[in-house]
């Protein structure tokens, strides 16, 4: 894992962070992966991505919503969400073709200590085949139960886990993160972002307003589906409503915007959004507009720290290179 975003100097944003600048300074909430790399049978760049709400997350559902910009993914478990605003499972992303397993994954995991008869499990994917053989499924239940339990609050960003074979914005992409604080009336509270980045173009990425084409080269030459997708998960330890959740689900796009996509045709952007704790906020303009804030500066830093955190790889159909740090420091030193 290379350096953070801010570890290199770099900042945006009006709010703090926490103390990880992670989407784990919400309490209770942990992080866990399972890497997926090699290059026998088949070359494999792939993995699972674990998010756990909160431990015994299945006795103890967490309030939940989800917003999605534009459908172009296989998603499982988001229309229970908005039937019955709640998560009663550890959130898991992986590759598109093997997000069947991952639900097998989730299944056994519950099954091994609760009698149960049904669950929801929540599953978000990309499409990680430039770099992965993705035909051949290396992602297997007990994978997912290897993410889940290696859960912890300080976890890794960039080339691991389901960001292991993803790419943004013509760079290496992956896994990445950040929070931020708030003070409201009903007290100190956190909202934290994840995001599983594989969208963009090389045109399109601008970040602190630079556009960086104009400061340095393609990290791939070649991509056969430039337009990609992410997945956003929000958590936050204010007491919010499903309806509540899903007003700063739909606001966490527009990171996506200032970072320069424009949205595609052919994108999965899907949000997912929950609250460790019961009840609501009252609907003040103060109030919301820092909810709406600390989700669009998570979840714009969260993107960049998945680029700045990736390695370059190379894999099945070519090799995807890192951001250039260099390049951009050196250009905003100037």
């Amino acid at each position: 894992m290379r350096k953070r975003f801010r570890e290199l100097g770099f900042n945006w944003g009006d709010l703090s962070t926490g103390p990880l600048n992670r989407i784990s300074d919400v309490p209770d909430v942990l992080v866990g992966h399972k890497t997926l790399i090699c290059d026998e049978p088949t070359t494999i760049r792939t993995g699972v991505t674990a998010i756990v709400p909160r431990n015994g997350v299945f006795n103890k559902p967490v309030t939940a919503a989800c917003s999605v910009l534009n459908g172009y993914g296989k998603s499982l478990g988001l229309v229970q969400i908005e039937e019955l605003g709640q998560i009663e499972t550890p959130i898991v992303l992986t590759n598109t073709l093997a997000v069947g397993q991952a639900f097998q994954g989730i299944v056994d995991y519950v099954k091994s200590f609760s009698d149960v008869q049904s669950i929801n499990p929540v599953v978000g994917e990309c499409n990680d085949g430039f770099l992965n053989d993705i035909r051949f499924q290396a992602v297997r239940p007990e994978h997912v139960i290897d993410a889940i339990n290696n859960a912890q609050k300080c976890f890794s960003m960039g080339t691991v886990g389901a960001g292991t074979g993803m790419i943004c914005f013509g760079f290496k992409g992956g896994i990445g993160s950040s929070s931020r604080r708030i003070v409201i009336t009903e007290g100190e509270f956190f909202v934290g972002a994840l995001v599983l980045a594989n969208f963009g173009t090389f045109q399109d990425l601008r970040i602190l307003n630079v556009r960086i084409k104009d400061v340095a080269a393609a990290g791939i030459k070649r991509h056969s589906n430039p337009s990609g997708s992410i997945i956003i998960i929000l958590g936050t330890n204010a007491p919010l409503t499903a309806r509540q959740l899903k007003r700063l689900a739909n606001h966490s796009f527009l990171a996506l915007g200032m970072l320069g996509a424009p949205g595609y045709h052919g994108s999965g952007d899907v949000c997912i959004a929950f609250s460790t704790t019961e009840g609501r906020v009252v609907e003040t303009k103060g109030t919301f507009d820092q909810l709406f804030r600390a989700t669009v500066e998570s979840v714009y830093e969260a993107v960049c720290d998945s680029l700045f955190c990736a390695e370059t790889l190379c894999g099945f159909k070519g090799t995807v290179k890192a951001i250039p740090i260099s390049e951009l420091s050196a250009h905003f030193k100037k």
